[in-house]
């Protein structure tokens, strides 16, 4: 489920820092996702899948959108 509005969400593929090993760093897997109305960025590279990587980048998002230091 998203909760957000996709004309406020601003996706990038970017190629993860390599870590080493035969498989890491072969793919522009990681992404980085900006909320536009609050200018928060959250960037994830941790799986070779990038459609883990974006529902990662979501859940951590609606965690800082929801958290109560964000709050007014």
């Amino acid at each position: 489920m998203n909760p957000f509005n996709p004309a406020d969400l601003a996706w990038q593929k970017w190629p993860p820092e390599p870590l080493g090993g035969q498989h890491v760093g072969t793919g522009s897997n990681g992404v980085r996702l900006t909320h536009l109305p609050t200018g928060i960025a959250i960037e994830v590279g941790a799986s070779r899948s990038q459609h883990h990587n974006r529902q990662v980048a979501l859940d951590a998002l609606l965690g800082a959108l929801t958290s109560p230091s964000h709050r007014d």
